[in-house]
């Protein structure tokens, strides 16, 4: 399966690229400037070389990525991402949009910031065609974690969206990385309670200096 990270440059995409790599899928990391995406896909193969992972990881401009992609994960800054998604949403058709994205205030603490739509998720399905199905999830994994591929990601991942067919794959997807386990929360709606959780999960990490996620026990 062909899978695009749009704005694919940092840490939480690297995990995201090299293990579905290793599971077999094409992935299309996606940037503003191609230069950007080949310079960070160089760093991928080279760390998924170190794994013994022989990835299939391409650089694109993000309306590219996308374009040719089934499953696409938008993994632009929240303050960007409608824009970006406005400018490009020619090359969107009937792809599943996985949306980890979380809109966040960073002052003395992080706070939620959701935009009027009511999340991020929401926004973003608001903002592609009507044949796009949007799955929120990824939201609470740790980017270093998720990079850090001798730990186990013992963490449940919540999903949300109006589509069972897209929730489905997704589901498939999140549980081809070991230890993971996704589980189906509900409607798209429920997206912004799953958002709010991030915030929360940083300030803890700030505050104890550790890696806090969820598993439901």
């Amino acid at each position: 399966m062909k899978i695009s990270l749009l704005g694919g440059t940092g840490s939480f995409a690297e995990g995201l690229a090299i293990r579905w790599a290793k599971a077999g899928h094409e992935i299309l990391i996606g940037s503003r400037k191609i230069e950007k995406a080949k310079e960070e896909v160089g760093k991928m193969l080279e760390t998924a070389k170190a794994q013994g992972i022989e990835a299939n990881i391409v650089g694109y401009e993000n309306a590219e990525a996308a374009k040719n992609s089934e499953v696409v994960v938008v993994c632009l800054p929240p303050e960007y991402t409608k824009s970006t998604l406005e400018s490009m949403s020619a090359s969107f058709v009937n792809q599943l949009v996985i949306s980890p994205v979380v809109p966040m205030s960073f002052g003395a603490v992080v706070s939620y910031n959701p935009p009027e739509a009511g999340s991020a998720a929401i926004e973003i399905q608001n903002t592609l065609p009507d044949s796009v199905n949007v799955v929120s999830a990824y939201h609470n994994i740790p980017a270093k974690g998720l990079a850090s591929f001798e730990k186990p990601l013992d963490y449940d991942v919540i999903i949300c969206g109006d589509n069972d067919e897209a929730k489905a794959l997704t589901t498939k997807l999140t549980e081809e990385m070991p230890s993971l386990k996704a589980i189906d929360a509900g409607p798209l709606e429920i997206s912004s309670m799953i958002e709010a959780i991030t915030p929360l999960i940083i300030n803890l990490n700030k505050k104890h200096k550790h890696e806090f996620s969820i598993k439901f026990i």
